[in-house]
């Protein structure tokens, strides 16, 4: 018995040590890196010549630790697989009577709080601007996806014609909040199909159950929301087109496909670029032919319609916060180098002084800088690129700090997250998008409520060991930890699973804020779907 289980544990340190020490070395590498550009703003900080034996020995430390809890990991995840003890009475009538009955009315019950002391729920700095957007109060843009400014304005319309300003939101939010509660429960579904074990299934029910932060964000008027709960569906059929591609899966993949297109602009690239995979695949392929030219179709369609009704493409620059960001770090550290003639044209560029540029630059947030840059045309845009290649060639490190100060928070775990990231309590009163034309309030009944629930929110967030959970690092910590672990299972098909996660992440390193869970929640939902779909063993 005993030679058994040395046999075994030999067996297991081969097959971990090429994976192990690869993502050993990855996420070592994403925590020094992070904590350097944290405390010193630098990234060749750690190689100082008063830092660099600090740095080796440390390296080696986090490498030994970091592949011990490797280990420790995967051994988990084999016994908790592996596991097959049936649950007591209460775990059978939660899980496994009718999970997603019984899980959405527990979902909604413990929701009910949320409901009365947040009404109407909680307004969104977006979720107003998509409101001023329908009533013309802005110019109507896709900045914000056109579908969902609809579906918003035209749930005010109704309040407005029913009642008053409230109802319209309220009409908006109840609805979403109960698909979250829904959704939720699916996942629970799903993972008894798929036979996933007691204890991941426990754990994601708790996951959602007791975190405030998924019923405020399910009751706040803005997009993401939606966009997150479909991004779940499209994952599931995404997964269950791969292995049975029925009438019933290719329709739904279909919808969600195209649900996730119309709630955030990136996406097209997400759901496109996801079934690419597919077309390697030979039962397959002709559907995700089929897919992706009516997808392309689509959104050429859908972008000539925009002309039609005159609604403003988003800007340029919402693609650009990391060149955007690099040229404003190169100016604040580098102005002097400028030229009068390539200092007038950066100010007419961000259209301020470079004085301005200099004081509004922030290293984790592009808007300040962002929001005045302008280009007029592709002309204008190749001029602006040829400027940037010439300071990168100058000083190239510049623009290498500026995008990990920028983005960092993606891939360190003791980053907190950015500052409104937790949840949404608030009703904006801001003046930039909210100008008096709604009448949107809470209910002075339930301040005190309202209060404690905010405070509790936001305590959580700092206390030690739960409040990892609201650091964005984690879960990519999490999702390569998962991807190693299928590597280390041979289980190479379900690295095709992990493609939308991994595309959401790509994008998050492209958007204008540092650690922001908002733009993580796709992710972070969809991390206990792809631990069940790793924890199965034949997804062929």
């Amino acid at each position: 018995m005993n030679n058994t289980n040395y046999h075994g544990k030999i067996l297991f340190m081969k097959k971990l040590s090429k994976v192990g020490i690869i993502l050993s070395f990855i996420l070592t590498t994403c925590f020094l890196f992070g904590y350097s550009i944290k405390k010193f703003h630098v990234i060749d900080s750690l190689f100082y010549k008063k830092n660099i034996i600090k740095t080796f020995f440390a390296f080696i430390i986090l490498l030994v630790l970091i592949y011990i809890l490797l280990i420790i990991i995967f051994k988990l995840l084999d016994k908790i697989s592996n596991n097959k003890e049936k649950g007591n009475k209460l775990y059978n009538f939660i899980f496994e009577k009718n999970p997603l009955l019984i899980t959405f009315i527990i979902f909604f019950i413990f929701s009910i709080p949320f409901i009365i002391f947040y009404y109407p729920g909680p307004v969104h700095w977006d979720g107003l601007q998509e409101l001023n957007y329908f009533y013309k109060i802005d110019a109507f843009s896709n900045h914000h996806p056109v579908f969902p400014t609809l579906i918003m304005g035209l749930s005010m319309k109704l309040g407005r014609l029913i009642y008053n300003d409230n109802l319209g939101i309220f009409l908006y939010t109840f609805p979403q909040l109960m698909f979250s509660c829904f959704t939720f429960a699916y996942i629970l579904k799903f993972m008894k199909d798929i036979k996933t074990s007691k204890i991941i299934r426990v754990l994601t029910f708790i996951f959602f159950l007791f975190n405030p932060v998924w019923y405020v964000n399910g009751y706040t008027i803005v997009k993401d929301t939606y966009y997150y709960l479909f991004f779940i569906w499209f994952l599931i059929y995404y997964y269950k087109f791969y292995l049975d591609n029925s009438k019933k899966n290719t329709y739904l993949l279909f919808l969600f496909s195209m649900l996730v297109i119309l709630f955030r602009n990136n996406g097209i690239y997400i759901v496109i670029a996801s079934l690419i995979p597919y077309l390697f695949k030979k039962n397959l392929r002709k559907k995700a032919v089929s897919f992706i030219l009516i997808f392309i179709l689509f959104q050429f369609s859908y972008n000539k319609s925009l002309d039609y009704f005159k609604i403003q493409p988003s800007n340029i620059r919402e693609t650009l916060s990391v060149p955007i960001q690099q040229t404003a770090r190169y100016i604040k550290y580098y102005d002097k180098q400028l030229s009068k003639k390539e200092r007038n044209y950066v100010e007419n560029l961000y259209r301020m002084s470079i004085k301005e540029i200099k004081k509004k630059y922030q290293p984790e947030l592009s808007d300040p800088v962002k929001f005045p840059w302008k280009v007029n045309d592709k002309k204008e845009l190749i001029e602006y690129f040829k400027f940037w290649f010439k300071c990168f060639k100058k000083h190239p490190k510049v623009y290498v700090d500026s995008f990990l100060e920028n983005y960092y928070g993606y891939f360190y775990p003791l980053k907190k997250d950015y500052k409104d990231g937790v949840a949404w309590f608030i009703v904006v009163y801001n003046k930039r998008v909210n100008t008096g034309y709604f009448d949107l309030h809470y209910l002075k009944t339930f301040k005190t409520e309202r209060n404690f629930i905010t405070n509790f929110t936001n305590k959580l967030k700092v206390t030690k060991g739960i409040g990892l959970i609201y650091n964005t690092g984690v879960y990519t910590w999490m999702l390569l930890i998962l991807i190693g672990y299928t590597l280390y299972k041979k289980r190479y098909t379900n690295l095709i699973f992990s493609i939308p996660i991994l595309l959401t992440l790509a994008f998050c390193f492209l958007s204008p804020v540092n650690a922001y869970l908002r733009y993580m929640n796709p992710i972070i939902v969809t991390i206990p779907v792809y631990l069940a779909i790793c924890l199965k063993k034949n997804n062929k």
